[in-house]
């Protein structure tokens, strides 16, 4: 009889964790969705010479529901960034490259952990980012602001 109830609580809690699994699965696609439409409401106003403040705030909202259902997902702290660089936020943008280089330090994301920084006025901060993006990444070398005074 042991045996049985053994079996019993151990299909129940395989069942549990396959409702979980499934539910994180949907979540983690509600969190795709949001980035995909935040990406592309971007490229078309962007394509079209015009950001309309109401879209690029719609889409911070979307990218912080969609970090609230998959916040291990680094496209989303990325894409939040580039929104506030796109509202002319270049603080809101290096917090969020922060969040990003806690979730999955990449070369790109350095380079735009700069960029937010530059723009904020931190240059010599910003450059260490840029060199720690260049060491990763030769390639990000062209996106790098050229230094004052001719360096």
């Amino acid at each position: 009889m042991s045996g049985r109830w053994l079996s019993l609580i151990l299909a129940l809690l395989l069942l549990l964790a396959t409702y979980e699994q499934h539910a994180r699965g949907r979540d983690r696609q509600r969190a795709s969705t949001l980035l995909y439409e935040a990406e592309a409401i971007s490229l078309g106003v962007l394509s079209a010479g015009q950001a309309p403040r109401a879209y690029l705030q719609q889409n911070i909202r979307n990218l912080r529901t969609a970090a609230d259902l998959d916040p291990l997902e680094v496209g989303i702290p990325l894409a939040l960034g580039s929104q506030f660089l796109l509202l002319n936020s270049p603080q809101a943008a290096a917090e969020a490259y922060r969040e990003a280089l806690r979730i999955e330090p990449r070369p790109e994301v350095y380079l735009n952990l700069g960029k937010a920084l530059y723009l904020s006025g931190h240059k010599k901060e910003a450059q260490e980012f840029f060199d720690r993006a260049v060491v990763l990444d030769w390639h990000l070398e062209a996106e790098v602001p050229k230094k004052e005074g001719g360096g």
